[in-house]
C-alpha cells in the first residue's frame, strides 16, 4: 500500500514539476509584455545585485544597456554573467533507514536487535559543477556528487540458561522470534549480530533556460537533463548457537544489493535578492528513472567442528524509479569571482533494492531458492552542505 502511494505522489510531482516549467514563461510572457526579444525600457533598468563588481550565478538580464561591455575581461562593467563557472562543495548526508527487528530476548520478547541500533552518521561526500553560458537565455551544466559511504554494526550477547539445558535465549526472525515455538539450530543464540554499508553517487548534465519575467529581486530558471544515480548496499546477519552442541552453531546471511538507475529530470531554480551581493537560491528537480536493481545473496550454516554449507542465489529485475532532489541555500559574493554558499538538500529515491529490506527469513528459501531481488524500497538522503563558486 505504502509503495503504491509513493508511486501515485512520485507522478503527481513529476507532473507538477513539468506543468511549473511550460507555464512559468508563458505567464511572464503575458505578464510582462515581454513576447518579443527586443527590450523594453525597463529592461535596462540594473538591479541592485548587479551595481557590484565582478560575476556571479545570480542570473543577470541579458537586455542590460552596458552588455557588450561583459565581452571584456576584466569585465568593464559591473555586474556581468560570467561565461564558465565552476562549483565545489563539501555535503554530508544522513541516510533514513526503516527499523527492522532481528532478535528478541525470549520468545517474542523484546527487541534485542535491531536496524535501529545503527549510529545515525552524516556520510561524507563531495559535489562538483562545471557551467557554460550560451547565450543570453541557456547555460550548460554537468555536475557530479558521490563518495558517500554509510557503514554500521551492532551486536549483542546474551548468556541466560534456556530450556535446551545451555546457555543463550535470544530468538531469531528465522522462526517468528519463538512463535509459536523455537527451532534448534536457529534459536537459543548466545550471540547475534548486524553490519551494513551503503553508497550513494550520481553525474547529470542539465541545459537551464533563465524564466522571462522582470529584472530585479527574484530571478528564476528551470532545467532539463540527464541523469545517472548509483546506490549500493552490503548486509549480513549473523547468529551463533551452543545448542544442540557440540560445539557453536552459526547461521550468517550475507547480500549485496545495486541499483544502476538512469533517466530525465526537469527542475525549476528560484533565487531571491536579500541585499547586494546575498541572495538565496531554492532548487527541486524530479525525474524518472529506469532502474536494474540486482541481488547477490549467500546463507552460511558452520559449526566449529569444521562443516559447513553455503547456499548462494542471485537475482537481477528492472523497474521505473523516481527520484526527486530539493536544495535550499545562502550566497554571498565576497570577491569579484567568488561566491560562498551554504545550505541545506535532501534527496528521496523510491523503488529500489535495499540491503535488509531484502533479507529473508524463509530459511526454505535460503536454501532451495529461487533468490528474489525486493526492489520495493524507498530512501531519504538530507543534510547540509557548504562550498565556493568561481565565475569567469
Amino acid at each position: 500500500m505504502m509503495n503504491r502511494h509513493s508511486g501515485r505522489l512520485a507522478w503527481s510531482i513529476l507532473v507538477a514539476l513539468v506543468l511549473v516549467g511550460q507555464a512559468f514563461p508563458l505567464l511572464a510572457a503575458e505578464t510582462f509584455g515581454y513576447a518579443s526579444r527586443k527590450p523594453q525600457l525597463w529592461e535596462t533598468e540594473r538591479p541592485a545585485l548587479e551595481q557590484e563588481p565582478g560575476t556571479n550565478l545570480y542570473w543577470h538580464d541579458p537586455h542590460l544597456g552596458t552588455w557588450e561591455t561583459c565581452r571584456l575581461w576584466p569585465p568593464a562593467t559591473n555586474g556581468c554573467p560570467p561565461s564558465w563557472y565552476g562549483k565545489a562543495e563539501m555535503l554530508a548526508l544522513f541516510r533514513d533507514t526503516s527499523e527492522l527487528d532481528f532478535a528478541t530476548l525470549g520468545p517474542a520478547g523484546p527487541v534485542a536487535l535491531g536496524t535501529g541500533g545503527f549510529d545515525a552518521d552524516f556520510g561524507a561526500g563531495v559535489r562538483a559543477l562545471v557551467g557554460k553560458t550560451l547565450g543570453d537565455w541557456y547555460r550548460l551544466e554537468v555536475g557530479y556528487f558521490g563518495s558517500h559511504s554509510w557503514e554500521g554494526d551492532v551486536a549483542v550477547r546474551n548468556l541466560d540458561a534456556n530450556d535446551q539445558g545451555g546457555t543463550g535465549n535470544l530468538y531469531s526472525p528465522f522462526s517468528s522470534f519463538g512463535v509459536p515455538a523455537g527451532v534448534v539450530g536457529l534459536d537459543y543464540n548466545n550471540f547475534a549480530s548486524l553490519r551494513f554499508s551503503s553508497t550513494l553517487n550520481s553525474g547529470e548534465v542539465n541545459l537551464r533556460r533563465r524564466v522571462l519575467m522582470r529584472p530585479g529581486s527574484y530571478e528564476a530558471s528551470f532545467l532539463v537533463g540527464g541523469r545517472y544515480l548509483n546506490i549500493g548496499e552490503e548486509f549480513e546477519y549473523l547468529t551463533q548457537s551452543s545448542v544442540p552442541g557440540p560445539g557453536t552453531t552459526s547461521n550468517q546471511v550475507a547480500l549485496e544489493t545495486d541499483n544502476s538507475m538512469i533517466g530525465v529530470q526537469v527542475g525549476l531554480l528560484s533565487q531571491f535578492l536579500v541585499q547586494p551581493k546575498c541572495w538565496i537560491d531554492f532548487e527541486m528537480k524530479g525525474g524518472i528513472f529506469a532502474n536494474q536493481a540486482s541481488l547477490d545473496r549467500a546463507y552460511t550454516v558452520a559449526t566449529d567442528q569444521g562443516g559447513a554449507a553455503v547456499y548462494a542465489g542471485e537475482d537481477e529485475r528492472d523497474r521505473t524509479s523516481f527520484v526527486g532532489d530539493l536544495s535550499l541555500q545562502v550566497n554571498y559574493q565576497f570577491a569579484p569571482s567568488w561566491t560562498f554558499f551554504g545550505g541545506y538538500n535532501a534527496i528521496w529515491v523510491t523503488g529500489i533494492a535495499l540491503g535488509a529490506e531484502n533479507f529473508s527469513d524463509d530459511t526454505g528459501m535460503l536454501t532451495l531458492g529461487p533468490a528474489l531481488v525486493d526492489h520495493s524500497g524507498d530512501a531519504v538522503y538530507h543534510g547540509p552542505n557548504i562550498g565556493l563558486v568561481f565565475t569567469h
